[in-house]
């Protein structure tokens, strides 16, 4: 089951990472402005919220049938739907649908994986990087159209039969909002916008150091790469350090990588390792959570519904700095964002050192 999970997330991985280069393709097929086409990744996200938050609502009865074989219909509907050479606005249609089975397969596998444990989580997590690496390059050869329905065909295949959702203890209780909760938030807000930023601005800021626009297109699989490479050579690097000290030495990591960036010669170097510095914090984030609090699903349901406002919120921020300053100004703005994951780390490591002294 682990095998068909990481395939069924490295698929993920590519789809989600296709929505960025379908925004020009959808602006010349349907003559529609940047604004307009630029709404499909609102969708998507907007969809893909919708259904963890809602999947962390359901009842554990609910969830272990009902939410995977929903979210796995909606997901192959919505790729099924854009394959179809049809007009705008049901391509956006399309890719809401797809964000709603997405959300939902995130949830649950991420659950799984993370209550199997640290190594599981990181190996299926890198090889959604893996496949967001591949996503644009499938996107420009083949300029959309069929990726969508061979996607389809390959999630179909590899969707497990079942997925065994770990059963919650005492799941009639009401999840309780602690301040280890809160700080778990807070941490996965700040890193999934870090995430997403890098991800998002690399060719800008590419270009802003001379790069040329298809050059420094081309470059922004090399943090993608970075981030898989991480993910997966996480187990044998770190196999008897603590949670928190993992996330303590990649975020300080991360730093370095910012310094590797500003200079133009190194900028591309720089990006491939601050995404492999940056590819263990969040599975490793997810193991922690679920050696520290209980009902995991309900649990990661807040935190991911969270780390996706992190994914909208902070990007946006940043271009706006980026935009009021220079492109070049990149890692001054992700900085901040990283100091306050350190900070939170270090309190959560305050806040949870009882727990991890009885592992």
């Amino acid at each position: 089951m682990v095998v068909r999970c990481a395939v069924v997330f490295g698929l993920l991985g590519l789809f989600q990472a296709t929505l960025g280069p379908l925004i020009p393709l959808l602006r010349d097929r349907e003559n529609l402005d940047a604004a307009t086409a630029g709404l499909i990744v609102t969708g998507f996200f907007g969809g893909s919220l919708v259904s963890t938050a809602v999947g962390g609502a359901l009842s554990d009865r609910w969830a272990r049938g009902p939410l995977y074989l929903t979210s796995a219909g909606l997901f192959l509907s919505g790729l099924v739907a854009l394959a179809l050479p049809v007009a705008w606005p049901f391509p956006l249609l399309a890719v809401t649908v797809a964000g709603l089975g997405f959300g939902g397969l995130v949830l649950i596998v991420n659950t799984v994986m993370a209550a199997s444990g640290l190594t599981h989580v990181t190996m299926v997590n890198g090889v959604f990087g893996l496949g967001a690496a591949a996503g644009p390059a499938l996107i420009s050869i083949t300029h959309g159209g069929y990726v969508f329905a061979v996607l389809a065909v390959g999630v179909l295949v590899a969707l497990p039969l079942r997925m065994p959702v770990p059963a919650a203890n005492a799941s009639h209780e009401r999840l309780t909002v602690s301040p280890v909760l809160i700080l778990f938030c807070g941490m996965l807000f700040c890193y999934a916008g870090v995430e997403t930023a890098l991800g998002s601005w690399e060719a800008t800021h590419l270009r802003a150091h001379g790069y040329a626009p298809d050059t420094a297109a081309a470059l922004t699989s090399l943090f993608w790469l970075g981030l898989a490479a991480g993910r997966l050579l996480l187990p044998v690097v770190t196999r008897s350090w603590s949670t928190s000290r993992i996330l303590v030495t990649a975020l300080l990591a991360c730093g370095g990588g910012l310094i590797v960036i500003a200079p133009a010669a190194s900028a591309p170097v720089g990006f491939f390792l601050l995404g492999m510095f940056a590819g263990p914090v969040f599975p490793t984030t997810l193991a922690w959570i679920a050696d520290t609090l209980p009902h995991p699903r309900r649990v990661n349901a807040v935190v991911l519904t969270v780390a996706m406002l992190g994914n909208a919120t902070i990007p946006a921020l940043i271009g706006y700095g980026l935009q009021t300053t220079s492109a070049l100004a990149l890692p001054l703005f992700v900085a901040v964002a990283l100091a306050s994951c350190l900070a939170i780390v270090v309190a959560l490591r305050v806040r949870t050192q009882s727990v991890e002294s009885r592992e």
